[in-house]
């Protein structure tokens, strides 16, 4: 690819970024909070204990989404049937890693060459494994491998 197509291809694929940005519907904390009925002090609350992302922007500049807003809606609907806020955010941070990642979202991944052609590619924000385990699965991984092409010769 030249360069030249190259840059084309990341003007493309930024303008794309933008206009999708461009068409979300932005509130601010107070907007946010007259809409849900949940007090500016209580969407603060869940923001610091990770039940809720932090409003994008900084500052004064900061705002809220369409998603922030599906979010504490469904805090609001099952703190309403009692369930405990530790459990919810267990929910959220389940229904977050099950979750396919948006189009034009970054992630850093491990990736781990395991032999010719093979490659273990980990998301480590996502699969939670420390690296002395990352390590030890691959060292196994490896092992079963060497086997399969033993066994194949």
């Amino acid at each position: 690819m030249t360069l030249l197509a190259y840059n084309n291809a990341v003007r493309k694929r930024r303008s794309i970024l933008e206009t999708d940005l461009s068409n979300q519907q932005t509130y601010s904390l107070e907007q946010l909070s007259q809409m849900t009925g949940i007090s500016r002090r209580t969407i603060r609350f869940y923001i610091q204990k990770n039940l809720l992302p932090p409003p994008c922007g900084e500052k004064r500049g900061s705002y809220y989404t369409d998603e922030h807003l599906e979010t504490l809606l469904k805090i609001k609907r099952l703190s309403g049937k009692h369930v405990p806020l530790k459990e919810i955010k267990t929910y959220r941070e389940e229904e977050t890693a099950n979750s396919e990642p948006a189009v034009g979202s970054i992630s850093v991944c491990t990736h781990i060459c395991l032999g010719k052609g093979l490659t273990l590619v980990v998301d480590s924000q996502k699969a939670k494994i420390s690296a002395d385990k990352l390590r030890t699965l691959a060292e196994e991984i490896c092992q079963v491998v060497d086997k399969l092409n033993d066994i194949g010769d």
